[in-house]
């Protein structure tokens, strides 16, 4: 039998190793690509030269992350974030991978159980719940606030607004002399409706704009919304499509912040666990399917 060359033998041999490292998890030059799980031995972190999930929300994927070696969805930081250094200038930190928690329903689809007023009393009777939905039904009504405080979370929602309704929802809340700011996913039907990217559905109000939702827009329909805080990185989805990503005290989170209204405001965006509020803002809106996974950070 004719032997083959030493060059043929030795690529062959990297061509078997490289699909040997890729069935392991290792990307490396001969990795696979795609959403393929770590080490089957648990180095899902930094014990591994290339990480074999996909980082953080890619938009090809359902949830965006891999699972690591030992049964754990995990979410890693993105490159961005990864590469952004604190305010502080100091050198960038190491990533940072999440494990996911169990969700949990915020909304029975009954009552109110689990929602208050700004104060943590009873919420007010302009919300209701009508037909599996919290509504915001009636005049005065107030925002509506959970009860509980989150950070580092997947929060998803439904919602169905009024033609030409206004409202949002609103997280990493502080209270700026007697009023709750927060960070806002914001809720606006287009009927009727023209306040520019920067206020459309999904936008980071008045922040980070939301460019080209209104063709993906369900008019007397419910729609999905997604909002991702990990860290300092902050996403909304929208009917599947991820609009905002943004990394907080990047340069395009301070560019947007001294343009909006929240410019003399230092605390905007800086609170990293708070209460969620639902808007009241005078219009008719149905929230349901108000689901939270939290994020707990692997170090």
């Amino acid at each position: 039998m004719k032997m083959k060359s030493p060059a043929v033998l030795v690529s062959a041999t990297f061509l078997v190793l490289g699909a040997a490292a890729a069935s392991f998890g290792y990307g490396g030059s001969y990795g696979r690509g795609g959403d393929l799980p770590p080490h089957r031995f648990g180095k899902a972190y930094d014990e591994v030269p290339v990480y074999r999930g996909a980082p953080a929300y890619r938009a090809a994927s359902g949830y965006g992350g891999g699972f690591s070696g030992y049964g754990i969805p995990a979410y890693r930081e993105s490159a961005a974030e990864a590469a952004c250094p604190p305010a502080s200038g100091d050198s960038a930190p190491a990533p940072v991978y999440y494990e996911l928690g169990e969700s949990i329903s915020l909304f029975n689809g009954v009552d109110l159980t689990g929602w208050t007023d700004k104060e943590g009393n009873a919420p007010n009777s302009g919300w209701q719940v009508q037909d599996g939905a919290i509504c915001r039904a009636e005049d005065g009504a107030g925002s509506l606030y959970t009860a509980g405080e989150f950070d580092n979370f997947i929060l998803e929602f439904d919602f169905k607004a009024a033609r030409g309704a206004n409202s949002g929802l609103k997280y990493r809340l502080w209270d700026q002399d007697g009023d709750v700011l927060g960070c806002e996913y914001q809720i606006l039907d287009p009927e009727g409706q023209d306040h520019g990217d920067l206020h459309d559905t999904a936008a980071l109000y008045d922040v980070i704009p939301a460019i080209g939702v209104r063709d993906l827009f369900k008019q007397d329909e419910f729609n999905h919304a997604k909002i991702v805080v990990k860290g300092n990185h902050i996403e909304h989805w929208f009917n599947g499509r991820r609009i905002v990503s943004v990394l907080v005290r990047s340069p395009q989170w301070n560019e947007g912040v001294a343009k909006s209204k929240f410019a003399d405001l230092p605390q905007f965006g800086q609170n990293p666990r708070s209460r969620f509020f639902l808007q009241d803002h005078g219009d008719k809106v149905w929230f349901k399917n108000v689901t939270l996974t939290p994020l707990k950070p692997l170090r």
